[in-house]
């Protein structure tokens, strides 16, 4: 079924090429279908006839993208805010905390893990270099980070912010909204990056437990949307009013007295300002593609897993030894949407792959293969050989 489905979705992939080269970077940029030019198009078009009078049509678009999103978590009337990155967003999350409005006595402590993507990572080591207190908890052992995540959460802890499906090892993390619970009973905000999961990793936020939570991501890797189109899901009742804050956060505060910073209702409050709406125009193009195709995130879950399982079971077969590439400790249905690889020589294997027209990406020691549905089983086995090939000019 993958190959007869990939082979009839490669027509509306031309411009990106996908039948002549193997994109296993799935995780990190999947390709775009054609219709995303259309909405590009329809963006400028729009800018073009309408001028200002454009922003009415920009803004039903952003609600369009909002819905697609909201599908995902099953949450119809979700509070979602926007932004062109999740590091955006979190930022608008880290100027609402309580810590950061009031006066404290003591150091902002965030508990966190050491698997999460360079936007948190980064921002929160930048904390701690101010004598933040960050308490980074080690994904392994994944089956008691939950407890070990929940035994560092106290009435001075600020925030707990971690993943869903972890960027470095593809890990999903099933117990995330254990922590959820346990940072809800201490009225600790707890934000939850899902990039790893939506669209490939069913993401329902009742049967994940976190309907406290806050939750990001966005529609670069398995959306197939393109920059720009990330999101913050507020929980519901929840009034935020973040110091950092745009003037769209505005729109409907009716009654806002002079001199006075005002906030609407839920999603309203963490909104940005001014953007680029091109982005939303393509992603409403692709999530419209999507239902036309019927690739719901049930149907892309399936596809994933068939390809993980090829590319898995074939490395397993030609040798880990014998290519120098160990596969994950984790069984293969807590997978998520990408496959990595232990090597010393991740980089290497990125640039001697990417010779043979097999693009794929590398964290550290992490070889990181991310197929899509457009990529058959035909290229997974081509994919296969030349990892083969290629492990004898790595090692020789």
């Amino acid at each position: 079924m993958t190959t007869h489905l990939a082979e009839n979705l490669q027509a509306h992939y031309c411009a990106f090429n996908v039948a002549k080269r193997i994109l296993l970077s799935g995780h990190s940029h999947q390709a775009w279908p054609d219709v995303a030019k259309q909405g590009m198009l329809e963006c400028y078009d729009d800018a073009a006839k309408h001028i200002d009078d454009k922003w009415g049509i920009a803004l039903a678009k952003a609600d369009s993208v909002r819905d697609f999103y909201r599908s995902l978590m099953g949450e119809p009337d979700g509070q979602i805010a926007l932004g062109s990155s999740t590091h955006e967003l979190i930022l608008r999350f880290l100027s609402d905390l309580n810590y950061v409005k009031t006066k404290q006595n003591r150091p902002l402590k965030i508990v966190t893990t050491d698997g999460e993507f360079h936007s948190l990572r980064r921002q929160l080591q930048r904390l701690q270099e101010l004598n933040c207190t960050i308490e980074v908890v080690p994904v392994h052992p994944s089956e008691t980070l939950a407890q070990r995540v929940i035994d560092k959460i106290d009435a001075d802890t600020d925030a707990v912010m971690l993943s869903a499906v972890f960027f470095n090892t593809s890990e999903i993390f099933y117990d995330v909204g254990l922590v959820a619970k346990a940072a809800e009973s201490l009225n600790v905000p707890c934000l939850v990056d899902a990039y790893h999961a939506l669209n490939v990793v069913p993401f329902n936020l009742q049967h994940w437990q976190i309907e406290s939570a806050f939750v990001v991501g966005g529609g670069y890797k398995y959306c197939q949307a393109g920059e720009g189109n990330c999101m913050m899901r507020i929980p519901a009742s929840y009034q935020g009013s973040p110091i950092i804050t745009g003037w769209y956060a505005e729109f409907d505060v009716l009654d806002q007295a002079p001199g006075k910073v005002g906030y609407g209702l839920g999603q309203s409050a963490f909104a940005g300002s001014t953007y680029d709406p091109v982005s939303h125009y393509r992603a409403v193009a692709v999530f419209d593609f999507f239902k036309q195709k019927q690739l719901t995130d049930q149907v892309l879950r399936e596809i994933n897993q068939a390809q993980i399982k090829r590319l898995w079971q074939g490395i397993a077969a030609i040798g880990e030894d014998k290519l120098g590439l160990r596969l994950p400790s984790h069984d293969v249905q807590a997978n998520g949407g990408f496959l990595s690889l232990t090597t010393g020589k991740a980089g290497d294997w990125v640039k001697q792959l990417g010779e043979s027209h097999f693009l794929c990406d590398s964290r550290g020691n992490q070889l990181r293969f991310g197929p899509a549905p457009y990529v058959t089983n035909t290229q997974i086995d081509q994919a296969l050989n030349i990892i083969e090939d290629t492990s004898k000019l790595i090692h020789r």
